[in-house]
């Protein structure tokens, strides 16, 4: 890709703030901007600047595009017919299923796994063994619910934004959550659906916590006719990769929201620096120890990357 490419991606790139005539938001936000212009963060480009913010800079303020791959579509198969699921299956059906054993509301939640997806065509990626992991977990929920109405999320699929002052300046927040649910004694739980494998450590429950956190600020924070005062008490989250579906489920603890926090305020004071160039300087780059353990095999823009390519780009790298 050369510059000219990257110079027509980076141009047109704001979008109006829901619930706020006449306000828009951006990436690509520096001081210099209009005051209609707020800065953009969602919880992708949070995620990626805690990762790498030199990785951020290239994927949202200069918005090259990540190139897609099997994971991503599987996942966004798997969200969809999840999402379709919770619309479609009838919990009355399925407690006339529930007297006759788990077997038979597994074989019903099954008769919902779509063999395609409408826009992305046939499942070719493994997504009804994903599909067949999540149904067999649900089921087994379903028959441990007293009553079935607790069985389907409040909320299935709904985007909420927010616009709040951090370190000076407006910033919409947006973000897709997948589902929240209501158990018996009232309290919600907001919940994430994953396609990777889940892996025991103390740094995934924690980069899980960290991204839970930032939806319930959101939450907190959020502009939504129907949700009101909706506020989550637990977060959870599954993971449909390996040989059975992880499902973690806690608390809301305050300390993940602190991190998160301190990650959004960080974001922020970089923006302050930012000129709106090509020039990515004020976003650097991950340790140079850890390219070959991190970048190599995690990082998808690499290419794009001065410390990889700098043929690409005419930074002003300071070593």
């Amino acid at each position: 890709m050369v510059m000219d490419d990257l110079m027509t991606i980076r141009s047109g790139a704001a979008y109006d703030v829901p619930n706020r005539e006449g306000l828009k938001s951006s990436y690509q936000w520096h001081p210099g901007m209009k005051e209609d212009i707020i800065l953009r963060v969602s919880k992708s480009s949070l995620g990626a600047f805690k990762f790498c913010s030199q990785q951020y800079f290239i994927k949202y303020p200069l918005r090259v595009r990540e190139p897609s791959n099997d994971d991503m579509t599987r996942g966004s198969n798997v969200h969809d017919a999840v999402e379709d699921f919770y619309n479609s299956v009838s919990v009355g059906y399925a407690a006339s299923m529930k007297s006759y054993g788990f077997d038979n509301v597994v074989k019903y939640f099954n008769e919902f796994i779509p063999t395609e997806n409408p826009q992305r065509g046939l499942f070719t990626l493994g997504e009804d063994e994903h599909l067949r992991r999540y149904m067999h977990v649900e089921a087994q929920r379903f028959m441990d619910c007293e009553d079935p109405q607790y069985f389907l999320p409040i909320v299935n699929e709904v985007t909420l934004d927010a616009v709040v002052e951090i370190e000076g300046v407006l910033v919409h927040l947006t973000g897709i959550v997948d589902r929240m649910f209501a158990d018996e004694s009232g309290r919600c739980h907001i919940h994430e659906l994953k396609t990777g494998m889940w892996k025991n450590k103390p740094v995934k429950w924690n980069s899980m916590r960290e991204e839970m956190a930032y939806y319930v600020y959101l939450l907190d924070e959020a502009e939504h006719d129907t949700l009101g005062n909706l506020s989550a008490e637990y977060w959870g989250w599954d993971h449909t990769g390996g040989d059975s579906l992880f499902r973690g489920r806690e608390p809301v603890t305050t300390k993940p929201i602190e991190n998160m926090m301190d990650s959004l305020k960080r974001l922020v004071r970089t923006h302050k620096m930012y000129k709106g160039d090509n020039n990515g300087k004020h976003f650097p780059l991950i340790d140079k120890y850890m390219i070959k353990s991190v970048c190599e095999p995690w990082c998808r823009i690499k290419g794009f990357c001065p410390r990889y390519d700098k043929v690409l780009w005419p930074y002003e790298e300071e070593e």
